[in-house]
Formats: structure tokens, C-alpha cells, sequence
């Protein structure tokens, strides 16, 4: 981006009042094109034109070290061939780099020093090796950019870009074991990886800034890695899509009004591992397939996790610190799920509840367990589904003053066992209407320890069994069984 278009942007911001946001969503209009012609219009100052063929198979390939001072210059360095190596220093304002490899065993180092400045690289091969470096203040529209594609297999690319408004994108890789490692610090810094498609591949972002964002748009393979590390406020992770099988995705937010979300996530055998720490933070993850771990940790004020699964054999793990968290794992259908709720807080809202309007679809063996610790918490179990869900066990407990618990549970041979210890507790049903159990040979033990606690509903079950326990004053328990 030159710096005449940097000031006028700068001037629209200013006069406009348009926010960060909208500013860095249309920067992220750029692409490979865009860096392409702006080296044909505005490198108005010194141009290198460079181009370099080596034999296939050479073991000591082509070699140059390219530098350029001042401001509105270019480097556009082509090597074709193996065993290559390229270093390119511009030092100055608004310099544009296009550094493209066509081979195998090539080496890219790349340092702009400056605002302003574009760099582009492209790998076609194996074995490559990229190292891109920039220095600069630039904010508000002054801003350095690193553009990359990759094609091919056991790729390196390392990105680091100093503080201020720098962009990276990875706008292509196709291929497997390939590496991306990119590293921003400043206030407004952006990474996106569009498109990855291949196997084993490891992408790493690691952000410390203001407003930082990191925006993987589809990831398309097996037991690839992503890690995202994010320090700061109004930070934000955003998986598009994903589709394969053993992945690994770790996620660590520490900020303000932090996000994370998977629009749908398709495969077996994945991890994922989030952590967030701050207040206001979001996480969404739409799942389908078997034999997935999914860890959130959230700590912090106004969390919000949700979760809607459709598979079999999956671990869900929410662990909340605070108050005013939302946890909500709902329309999940599947069998021999482990669903783990932990909150610790007030006002906090737990909902688990198994339901698609699908009658092909079940809930069956799954295990889940609920725990809230603290005052005004509710949480609510729904087991209601066009066809009836068998087998599941269900243990809630809650700790504290003024929770309540609505339960709607349909079936066969449930195991449900309840716990609250605290005043002023209630097992009712949906909409505050009584408590709703129906099946065959369903096990029902409530247990309420504390003063003014309420049980309210129905158990509908043949053999069904019902065991009630309340120890302290003025508690009410009021139980139909049919």
C-alpha cells in the first residue's frame, strides 16, 4: 500500500469516524494481483528485475544478496531450479518485494525495514525454505503486508512482523508437512491462512497487540496442526471450515472481548484445546464426527461456549471461572458421548440438550455430568428428541443459593442422579412447569441439602425408581409417579 493511499485512508478514517473493524475487513481485500500491479505502478524508484535457472539435481545452486535504501523501490526475484538461495534487504518507505521459487531445496530470506512496505512470496516445490522479516510503525492505514503461496511438500515459511499495522496472508498451500510460522507484535495485526489443503501440515500464530486477528478460512486434510496464541484486547479466532481427521487445534486467548469460532467442523479424531482468559469471550464449534476432544477454558466475566455435535465416542470438556458464563451443548445426537459441564460463579447458565429434527437421529449411552458452584445459577438438561434417547447417565449438582435445575428427560433405562446443597434450591421443569421423567426402568435420585428447597414433577416409567432426600427446613418435595 503506497503512502498516498495510506494518508487519504487515514483522512476518510478520521472524518468518517469508521471503526478499526471496518477498515481491516477492507484491507483484507488485497491479493497476489494487487501486489503484483502495484510493483508495476508505483515502484517508481529503483527496480531490480532478477531471474535465475539452475540444473535440476544441482547440489550447489544459484546464490544472490539483493539490497535496496530508500523509499518506492522493487525486487522481483525469480529462481527456477534447486539449491538456490535469495536474501533481499530493502531498508526505507512503500518498497515492494516478489520473491517466486519454481524447484526444490530453495531458500528465501527477506528483510523490509519501513512503513508501508508489500512482500510477496510464492513457492512451487519441495523442501523450500522462506524467511520473511518486517520492521516497521505503520498504523492507521500505514502498513506493511506479506503475501505468501505455497505448492508442494516439507515447506518452511517463517513470518515476523514488528509493531504496527502489519497484515499476513497465506493466501494458498497445498501440500503436506508443510510448516507456517507467523509471528506479529503491535497494535493491529492480522493473519489469514485461506485455504490449506494437505496432511501433517503445522501452522503456528502467535500475536501480542490491540487488535489482533487470526482467520483460518478452510482447512482440508489429516493430522494437520494449528496453533493460535493471542495476548491482548479485542482479539479474534475464526475457523470457516474444517474437514479431516486427526487434527490438532490449540487455541490460548488472554484479553478482552475475545472469540473463537468454527462454523462446521467435519471429521474424527481431532483435538482441540482452547483457553481463554479475559472478559467477554465467545467460543462456537459445530461438529460432525466420531471420536473428538474438545477442552474450553474459560475464565473470566460474560463467557459464553457452545457446542452443537452430531457423532459418536466424543469428549466434551467446558470449564467456566466466573460469572455470567453460558455454556450451552445442544443438538448433539450420538451415542457413548462424554459430556463434562463445570461452572464456578453466579448467574450462571448451563443447557445440555440432545435434539435435531432428524428421526433418524439418537442419543444413546452418553454420559453427562454437570456441576455449578455458586448463587442464581440455572442449568437445563433436555433429553427429548422425536425418538426416544435410552441408556444415557445423567449427574448434576449444584452448590450455592437460588440455583435451579429444569430437567426433561424421555427414555428408557436413564440413571439420574441429582445433587444441590444451598437454600432456596429447585428441581422443576421446563418453563417453570413441573419436572418431566418419562420411560421405562429409569433410576431417579434427588438429593437437596439446605433450607426452602422445592422438588416438582413426574417420573413416568415402568419399574422406575425414586429416591428423594432432603435434609433441613421448610423443603417441599412433590413427586408423581405413574
Amino acid at each position: 500500500m503506497k503512502l498516498n493511499k495510506s494518508l487519504l485512508t487515514c483522512a476518510i478514517v478520521m472524518a468518517l469516524g469508521i471503526n478499526q473493524q471496518v477498515l481491516a475487513a477492507e484491507t483484507e481485500k488485497g491479493s497476489v494481483e494487487q501486489v503484483q500491479n502495484d510493483f508495476m505502478i508505483d515502484a517508481v524508484g529503483n527496480v531490480i528485475l532478477l531471474s535465475q535457472t539452475s540444473e535440476s539435481g544441482a547440489v550447489f545452486g544459484n546464490e544472490v544478496i539483493l539490497s535496496q535504501e530508500g523509499d518506492n523501490n522493487g525486487i522481483n526475484a525469480s529462481l527456477n531450479g534447486e539449491s538456490n538461495i535469495t536474501e533481499i534487504t530493502q531498508i526505507g518507505a512503500d518498497n515492494i518485494a516478489i520473491a517466486t521459487s519454481l524447484g526444490d531445496a530453495n531458500t528465501q530470506i527477506i528483510t523490509q525495514d519501513g512503513d508501508g512496505n508489500e512482500l510477496q512470496s510464492d513457492l512451487i516445490g519441495n523442501d523450500n525454505e522462506v524467511n520473511t522479516v518486517q520492521n516497521g510503525t505503520g498504523y492507521l492505514g500505514i502498513d506493511n503486508r506479506i503475501i505468501n503461496k505455497m505448492e508442494g511438500d516439507a515447506n518452511t515459511l517463517e513470518v515476523e512482523q514488528n509493531e504496527g499495522g502489519q497484515w499476513f496472508y497465506n493466501r494458498d498451500m497445498q501440500g503436506s508437512e508443510n510448516t507456517v510460522t507467523g509471528i506479529q507484535s503491535g497494535e493491529w495485526n492480522e493473519a489469514h491462512i485461506d485455504s490449506v489443503i494437505g496432511d501433517e501440515n503445522t501452522i503456528e500464530v502467535e500475536q501480542d497487540g490491540y487488535y489482533n486477528v487470526t482467520r483460518l478460512t478452510s482447512l482440508q486434510g489429516s493430522a494437520n496442526t494449528l496453533e493460535s496464541e493471542q495476548e491482548g484486547d479485542r482479539n479474534r479466532v475464526t475457523i470457516a471450515s474444517i474437514d479431516g481427521d486427526e487434527n490438532d487445534i490449540e487455541i490460548s486467548q488472554n484479553g478482552d472481548r475475545n472469540s473463537v469460532e468454527s462454523n462446521l467442523f467435519t471429521g474424527s479424531d481431532n483435538e482441540v484445546d482452547l483457553a481463554q482468559v479475559g472478559d467477554s469471550n465467545e467460543s462456537t464449534f459445530d461438529v460432525i464426527g466420531d471420536n473428538n476432544d474438545f477442552n474450553v477454558n474459560q475464565a473470566g466475566d460474560e463467557n459464553t461456549s457452545y457446542v452443537g455435535v452430531l457423532g459418536n465416542n466424543n469428549d466434551f470438556t467446558v470449564v467456566q471461572t466466573g460469572d455470567l458464563n453460558s455454556s450451552h451443548i445442544v443438538n448433539f445426537n450420538g451415542s457413548d458421548n462424554d459430556i463434562d459441564v463445570v461452572q464456578a460463579g453466579d448467574e450462571n447458565t448451563a443447557v445440555i440438550q440432545a435434539s435435531a429434527d432428524d428421526n433418524t437421529l439418537t442419543a444413546n449411552a452418553n454420559e453427562i455430568n454437570l456441576g455449578q458452584s455458586g448463587n442464581q445459577n440455572d442449568a437445563v438438561v433436555n433429553m427429548s428428541t422425536i425418538i426416544d434417547t435410552n441408556a444415557n447417565s445423567i449427574d448434576l449438582a449444584q452448590n450455592g443459593d437460588l440455583n435451579t435445575l429444569d430437567i426433561l428427560v424421555e427414555g428408557s433405562n436413564h440413571t439420574i442422579d441429582i445433587a444441590q446443597n444451598g437454600n432456596e434450591n429447585m428441581v422443576i421443569g421446563a418453563d417453570s412447569d413441573a419436572m418431566l421423567i418419562g420411560g421405562a426402568s429409569i433410576e431417579l435420585s434427588i438429593s437437596q441439602t439446605g433450607t426452602g428447597n422445592i422438588v416438582e414433577g413426574s417420573l413416568i416409567s415402568a419399574a422406575g425408581t425414586v429416591e428423594i432426600t432432603q435434609v433441613g427446613d421448610w423443603n417441599t418435595a412433590t413427586i408423581v409417579q405413574q
